[in-house]
């Protein structure tokens, strides 16, 4: 299977060993990101999830919950990382943490509103900080769809994700 990577663009030919389950996470070789394929794709592109948090933990939990729905995922670790990506692929849904280490949640939901070419991605904000009003708030004048705090339980999660998809 041809595959390419949508951080760094290297492409590359791999073999995968396919189950009943369709999604592989996959990491690239040159510049180590994980990401997900679809090899058993049933035509139709799959919907590209772009994740922004600054820990890895959480990056890598929202990735097991959303390996079996038939999503793309990519990760960033910072607001810059992800602005990067978003001027380079289009993506379906963002799902940003509000407190990045640096620039802001808010600052990146307001980038996104601001640019003609992703103003309409909808976005899912999430926080571990205990200041879910304060967050919460800020999030919404910023422009996100929805918002979450990070101790929510995974079919909760995963509904949101749905509804954000089939805007």
């Amino acid at each position: 299977m041809k595959i390419q990577c949508p951080k760094c663009e290297a492409k590359y030919l791999t073999q995968l060993a396919i189950d009943s389950s369709s999604s592989v996470v996959v990491t690239c070789p040159k510049c180590r990101h994980r990401f997900t394929v679809d090899p058993l794709k049933d035509g139709k592109p799959s919907p590209k999830i772009l994740i922004v948090d600054d820990a890895r933990f959480f990056r890598e939990l929202i990735m097991d919950l959303l390996v079996d729905q038939n999503v793309e995922l990519t990760t960033a670790h910072c607001g810059e990382e992800a602005w990067k990506l978003l001027q380079s692929v289009s993506f379906d849904l963002l799902i940003a943490d509000i407190n990045l280490p640096d620039i802001s949640g808010s600052d990146l939901i307001k980038r996104v509103r601001n640019d003609p070419h992703c103003a309409s991605l909808p976005i899912l904000c999430i926080s571990g900080v205990y200041r879910q009003d304060d967050d919460a708030r800020q999030a919404f004048i910023a422009g996100a769809n929805d918002f979450m705090t990070k101790s929510f339980h995974p079919e909760d999660f995963t509904a949101r994700i749905d509804k954000l998809l089939a805007r």
